[in-house]
């Protein structure tokens, strides 16, 4: 029997992931956190071997407004954003750079062992609003790729933002050099991605489903869907908050369990986050993330059960990036070459 898989993802998108959805005001404080969390939570993954994927948004990567300014794609935005938006986006990236640019972060998760760099695609791109089309998609992903080169890093791996998956998009990925995803879980809570059946019904069922197993269970196996992989999502990691801690121990046995589940039958746990999700509160989400951490290190010692990038799944499928070319990789404080079309 194969050995079970832990795999986190994170969706790193600072603020660029809430900005229609939040105000800098409300939420400018947890994205400003992350500047503090990102170390620590690095901290905790190199103490117990553990992987990670940082699907990051590629406009992160620029070192400051001007590097987006020249880089930004018209019309990229328009795909995820309103265009009203556009001209206070433009005043807000001037004013708050901190909260849109996180290079030196991105440094450091690469300066990290085991963690990946993934794609987010470049600007949080949607794919299921009414004005993304492939082009768009496909312009959006090599603005991401072309940063992501310039600090020697390849794209293997994608998490759709806001977990908005289309038969359409998908097949755009491999001529990219893509060949993992993280997809959603099959239950009609999760399958459209954040588009949640039921409205508030729905939204609450999905936040009790943290608790109790209300969707049944969490582990999941990985698909290959011809030439992509298929890393399905098991359960996201919901922040720590006054009003939920009397119910943290609840939450913590659901994750637990599809960890468990996965360790004893050779299948695949993938727990997922934001990384603004920690960036208040931090000491208590950090505890609670260690509790995760050291119930992988039991399962890992009893089960033989391995941490894995998403990456790591690449070698399922026969799919070939469109070009082996040399790229660089963490490998601790140092970077080790390898060839990208390499098995």
């Amino acid at each position: 029997m194969s050995h079970g898989k832990f795999v986190i993802s994170l969706d790193f998108e600072m603020f660029w992931g809430v900005e229609d959805t939040q105000s800098i005001a409300a939420y400018g404080r947890n994205v400003l956190g992350e500047w503090q969390a990102i170390p620590r939570m690095l901290a905790r993954f190199r103490a117990h071997g553990v992987n990670a994927t940082w699907a990051t948004v590629g406009a992160i990567m620029c070192r400051d407004y001007g590097e987006w300014r020249a880089r930004r794609c018209t019309g990229t935005r328009s795909a995820a954003v309103p265009e009203p938006w556009a001209d206070a986006e433009d005043a807000l990236l001037k004013q708050y750079p901190r909260l849109f640019f996180a290079r030196p972060l991105v440094e450091r998760i690469l300066e990290t062992d085991g963690q990946e760099l993934g794609s987010h695609t470049f600007s949080h791109f949607y794919c299921k609003d009414k004005r993304a089309t492939p082009a768009g998609f496909v312009e959006d992903l090599a603005r991401a790729a072309s940063l992501a080169a310039g600090m020697g890093i390849v794209f293997r791996t994608i998490v759709f933002p806001r977990n908005q998956i289309s038969p359409a998009f998908l097949a755009l990925l491999p001529a990219a050099g893509i060949l993992v995803y993280r997809g959603n879980a099959q239950h009609w809570l999760y399958r459209n991605g954040d588009a949640v059946p039921g409205g508030t019904a729905g939204r609450v069922m999905r936040k009790a489903d943290a608790f109790v197993p209300l969707s049944g269970s969490c582990c999941r196996r990985e698909q290959v869907d011809g030439t992509l992989v298929n890393v399905p999502a098991s359960a996201f990691l919901y922040a720590w908050s006054a009003l939920s801690e009397p119910l943290m121990a609840l939450r913590l046995h659901r994750i637990k369990q599809g960890m468990t589940e996965a360790a004893r039958t050779g299948g695949l746990f993938h727990l997922w986050w934001h990384p603004h999700n920690f960036g208040v509160n931090l000491e208590a989400n950090l505890a609670m993330l260690e509790q995760v951490l050291l119930h992988y290190r039991l399962l890992a010692d009893r089960f033989g059960m391995q941490s894995q990038c998403m990456g790591a799944f690449a070698g399922m499928t026969d799919a070939q990036p469109p070009a082996p070319q040399p790229c660089l990789v963490s490998a601790g404080t140092s970077y080790a070459l390898f060839w990208q079309g390499a098995r």
